[in-house]
């Protein structure tokens, strides 16, 4: 049942990037990251999703510990070579906007 719910999400969540719905979180570490490894918005992260499988989830679905609406699901990628990313992902239905946060493997 799980694995289906991550599908479902998943599938919502690229729809979301491919249309352009979807925020980064208003967070310094996030616009740290992105500096650091010269990723772009609206390239690469946009990558960074599109290529998440439902395998890739790691946690969730679990409710916004800040209390946002929506379900948060973790995934882990290897979009950038030796580095492991943690992608935390917010799908607020049924406005459909995503929000994202990211860091690396600690």
């Amino acid at each position: 049942m799980r694995i289906n719910f991550i599908k479902s999400h998943l599938t919502d969540i690229k729809k979301s990037m491919i249309n352009g719905n979807f925020t980064l979180a208003n967070r310094s570490k996030n616009m740290l990251f992105l500096q650091e490894y010269g990723l772009t918005i609206s390239g690469d992260l946009k990558e960074v999703i599109l290529d998440l499988s439902p395998e890739d989830c790691t946690n969730g679905p679990e409710a916004d510990r800040d209390g946002f609406p929506g379900q948060v699901l973790v995934f882990k990628s290897t979009y950038i070579d030796d580095l492991v990313i943690y992608v935390k992902i917010r799908n607020n239905k049924p406005h459909e906007t995503v929000c994202i946060s990211f860091h690396e493997d600690e």
